[in-house]
């Protein structure tokens, strides 16, 4: 960890939009309590109600709000480092890029989202000039970067192989969760004597693969299994299918809903990481996830569950059937899941890490040490000594 003469001095600009709010949560929670950072929140939402608004054509004001509130946040701020999460609010800040050492976190590339767009009502660029304009921005917005964190393999390979970044200036650091927070009961809380409990978590119930859960549960699971939907959709409860809405991250009822599961299914048909997954296995369940986005890089196959193909009935059946005929193994996964959350997805353990690699590539002492200027005011000139 950093040792410092005073705090190192980090603005943190977190964009604000479906499961980042959770990351943001997490990661502001955990750093707050560290006394080797000072840190600066500034939160991204790209919705105003202001002159950009009355200005601009609609396209554009999500990206010119966005900008000035970035600037707005970091107004006399004197950071030795910029963390953004995501790479998006980071576009056109170039110049605080260029003279700040700058960490950028992101959890899907922009041609990535391009080809899950079908799924997040998202319309990619035709190819021609616009879409190799927006291509050249990343690039070169990935390029003034010092480091960037991604949440899974997925992201890096695409970073590598569709914009040129150098594989040692990349960094898998998976969000988490706090641990402390998802015990698992023991066996005889998930008793053998009542029907095991099948639990489904996912606001937008088309993309996450809610349809075709609910589709198995009535041709096949009904009587096998009680089904729990946490969504904001409009499903409708009927025998053995139980509705939950207004369910927020983290929350106490989230947590009962994960604690009296005995298997959590996620099978997305679009998917860029999915940190409901990971609070399954905190949780101890076994998960049942699709082949999407990051999805291999939580769920080990066979191991602390199943992976299995997306939008295939027939694979999510077989591996829901494996789950519900053996108790035994489902008890096993589970144990295994919690394994893999304790090793790979802690919470306060990744905010550490993440915050080591802020340090290592974004804060050069010598150059601290000299007083030069950090890009938004003067630095003081005070130390700022870091620990290899």
């Amino acid at each position: 960890m950093t040792v410092v003469d005073r705090p190192l001095r980090v603005g943190f600009v977190m964009e604000q939009v479906l499961g980042h709010v959770s990351h943001y949560q997490t990661l502001r929670r955990v750093i707050t309590a560290e006394r080797d950072v000072e840190p600066h929140w500034v939160e991204v939402t790209y919705v105003g109600n202001g002159r950009i608004e009355r200005r601009l054509p609609r396209q554009l004001t999500g990206v010119a709000r966005g900008y000035q509130q970035v600037r707005a946040g970091l107004h006399g701020l004197r950071p030795d480092a910029l963390f953004f999460h995501t790479q998006k609010p980071a576009v056109f800040q170039w110049d605080l890029l260029a003279r700040i050492p700058t960490v950028l976190s992101l959890d899907v590339t922009p041609l990535q989202y391009d080809e899950l767009g079908a799924y997040y009502e998202h319309t990619p660029d035709d190819g021609g000039p616009v879409a190799r304009l927006k291509h050249a921005i990343n690039c070169r917005t990935f390029a003034l970067a010092r480091g960037i964190v991604v949440w899974s393999s997925w992201n890096a390979d695409s970073l590598i192989k569709d914009y040129g970044v150098p594989a040692d200036k990349i960094r898998v650091i998976p969000p988490g969760v706090d641990l402390r927070l998802w015990t698992t009961p023991d066996a005889q809380a998930r008793a053998a004597t009542r029907l095991p409990r099948v639990l489904f978590v996912g606001g937008d119930f088309e993309r996450k693969g809610g349809r075709l859960l609910l589709d198995w549960f009535r041709t096949q699971g009904r009587g096998r299994c009680e089904l729990d939907l946490v969504t904001r959709a409009a499903i409708e409860a009927e025998p053995g299918v139980h509705v939950h809405r207004q369910i927020t991250g983290n929350s106490p009822e989230a947590r009962r809903l994960f604690s009296n599961a005995d298997v959590f299914v996620l099978p997305s048909l679009g998917e860029c990481f999915g940190i409901a997954s990971v609070e399954a296995m905190a949780a101890g369940l076994p998960v049942v996830a699709t082949r999407v986005g990051g999805t291999t890089d939580i769920v080990e196959h066979g191991q602390t569950g199943f992976v299995v193909e997306p939008n295939d009935p027939r694979d999510l059946g077989c591996a829901l059937d494996r789950l519900l005929d053996d108790r035994a193994q489902r008890l096993a996964m589970g144990r295994q899941g919690r394994l893999r959350a304790e090793r790979l997805f802690d919470g306060a353990g990744n905010a550490r890490e993440l915050l080591a690699y802020i340090a290592d590539v974004s804060v050069g002492p010598s150059k601290l040490r000299n007083g030069q200027d950090s890009g938004l005011s003067p630095v003081d000139g005070e130390r700022v000594t870091v620990c290899r």
